[in-house]
């Protein structure tokens, strides 16, 4: 099985038509899935994605957006424990301290430095500069 790690803006991307990479994600996730693909993440990225969509839509269909990620099988939800935490602080916002790391990025690196996973499914080339591979 493929794994990749999976990024709130691909996430926010899938969501809205709108948003200027909603073709392409909705293409990479189909061809993924459609491949046995399985998606990584922390809980961290649920809240980003969940704060983010606040913005955009009501309430209600946000939780709902949330809590089918968090049952959709192709998804593997780990928890952003203190431990995990720590390792992106030291690994990723220490070591990279020059570059705007967010720590939901940084804990994914952690993530997938752990996971053995070399490839996110992200629009953002921070994964790049921190050594790993786009899907595309």
């Amino acid at each position: 099985m493929t794994r990749a790690a999976i990024d709130t803006g691909a996430l926010l991307a899938l969501a809205s038509s709108r948003d200027q990479y909603h073709s392409r994600a909705v293409a990479t996730e189909r061809r993924f899935r459609s491949g046995g693909g399985q998606w990584v993440g922390s809980t961290l990225v649920l809240g980003e994605l969940h704060g983010h969509l606040l913005r955009r839509i009501e309430p209600n269909t946000a939780r709902r957006t949330v809590s089918a990620l968090l049952t959709d099988p192709v998804f593997e939800w780990h928890d952003a424990s203190a431990e995990l935490l720590q390792g992106a602080i030291d690994r990723w916002l220490t070591r990279f301290a020059d570059q705007p790391f967010s720590l939901t990025d940084a804990v994914t690196f952690e993530l997938m430095r752990r996971e053995r996973i070399t490839t996110a499914f992200a629009y953002d080339k921070h994964f790049v500069t921190a050594g790993y591979h786009l899907l595309d």
